[in-house]
């Protein structure tokens, strides 16, 4: 089984997926395969052609200058995903290919990159815009990168099984728990 793993950036889908993985899942870290993707020489030639050698830091891609550039330009962003979410998506499939049992696609952009078509069921983490804010200025981003990067994620549609993270971890335990047996031990639906 498929489980495409959804969420705004601050809202606790990667604390989900731990949770998930506890009880049993396979992650697949979609953003951890992101940043392997960038350090790919054919992405890398690429990109440096489209953005420019200001990106690069001692022969690697800076991720947070690259990040400065995409997240102030939609455009920029667009072309940016064209080059790598293909490369993502392909990577993410060989994955699942070499998996069994339940499989968690841990993936803000799930929808955007098509991975969603691979899912048998998608949950989608949500919280406050304030608990948003809060957790990720406590992470070290400035209001003004905050406003951004939500900015690019206005795709991230709530679907499938929606868990809610206002509260702490031992509440969002338990809901991810109940969510899991219903799923896994009861069967979708059950």
């Amino acid at each position: 089984m498929i489980v495409g793993l959804t969420g705004k950036m601050g809202c606790g889908k990667s604390t989900v997926a731990e949770i998930l993985k506890e009880l049993g899942a396979k992650v697949v870290d979609v953003d951890k395969i992101g940043h392997e993707v960038l350090k790919e020489e054919t992405v890398k030639d690429q990109l440096k052609q489209l953005f420019g050698p200001e990106i690069f830091c001692q022969g690697e891609i800076d991720r947070k200058k690259l990040a400065q550039i995409v997240f102030e330009d939609e455009e920029k962003l667009k072309i940016f995903e064209r080059v790598v979410h293909p490369m993502i998506k392909r990577r993410v499939m060989e994955s699942i290919e070499d998996s069994s049992g339940i499989v968690v696609l841990d993936a803000a952009l799930l929808r955007r990159i098509g991975l969603n078509q691979l899912c048998d069921v998608i949950i989608t983490v949500k919280c406050d815009e304030r608990k948003i804010f809060e957790r990720l200025r406590e992470r070290g981003f400035s209001e003004e990168e905050i406003r951004r990067r939500l900015s690019a994620q206005n795709d991230i549609v709530e679907e499938g099984i929606i868990i809610e993270n206002n509260f702490d971890l031992v509440s969002l335990r338990s809901k991810v728990m109940d969510v899991y047996k219903r799923l896994f031990e009861g069967g979708v639906g059950g």
